[in-house]
């Protein structure tokens, strides 16, 4: 095989890994997104809170409409695209490392959810979401509007009390990510790479 022939290879093969970790990002961050929702109403809260909360946070209000559910949504599954991504760029270095994921994806992925929550979530929870939700302490609540009046309404003071809950919670939610993303990783790969080897027909 000649340089020119490898270059295309090999370019296919990197794309194939970067695109199937893109794509697992994006469906494990669904996942986790739905089993978010079935913890808010277990918790006892209106779903879609989490994103409400987020929003209530970063554009410092405490009245939101409908629409920051639904951008808290997209913002989260931006993030589960990008960190897909930036996952499975190890594996696209070489065919050896893409190799280990194969019998590693479930190790390999359990610890890159566990990273993601230490390294992001902990210091953007701490270091922003909080002191964001108590600067609004002086507000006794936070509600969601819509056109036919209030759709629901959390006291800011139990949503900080909850801080313990939600970052070990958190955490699980993240290895389940990274569990997910990786293994669809290999599996979506996989599949792309073989169907792109030569058959032999007899």
């Amino acid at each position: 095989m000649t340089i020119s022939e490898a270059r295309p290879e090999t370019a296919h093969f990197r794309m194939a890994v970067l695109g199937s970790g893109v794509a697992a990002g994006l469906v494990a961050s669904l996942a986790v997104s739905a089993l978010m929702l079935l913890a808010e109403r277990t918790a006892m809260l209106p779903i879609g809170t989490f994103y409400m909360v987020l929003a209530s946070a970063v554009l410092q209000a405490s009245d939101n409409g409908t629409y920051a559910i639904v951008q808290g949504l997209l913002l989260h599954l931006l993030a589960g695209v990008v960190l897909g991504l930036v996952m499975s760029a190890p594996f696209a270095l070489s065919k050896k490392a893409y190799g280990t994921l194969g019998r590693l994806a479930p190790a390999y992925g359990l610890g890159a959810g566990a990273l993601v929550w230490a390294a992001l979530f902990i210091p953007v929870t701490f270091g922003v979401m909080l002191p964001l939700l108590q600067s609004l302490e002086g507000q006794p609540d936070i509600r969601q509007r819509a056109p036919a009046g209030d759709l629901f309404q959390v006291a800011v003071a139990d949503l900080l009390a909850m801080t313990d809950r939600v970052v070990y919670t958190a955490l699980a939610f993240h290895m389940l990510y990274g569990l997910l993303a990786l293994i669809m990783t290999r599996a979506f790969a996989g599949a792309l790479l073989e169907s792109k080897k030569p058959q032999v027909i007899l």
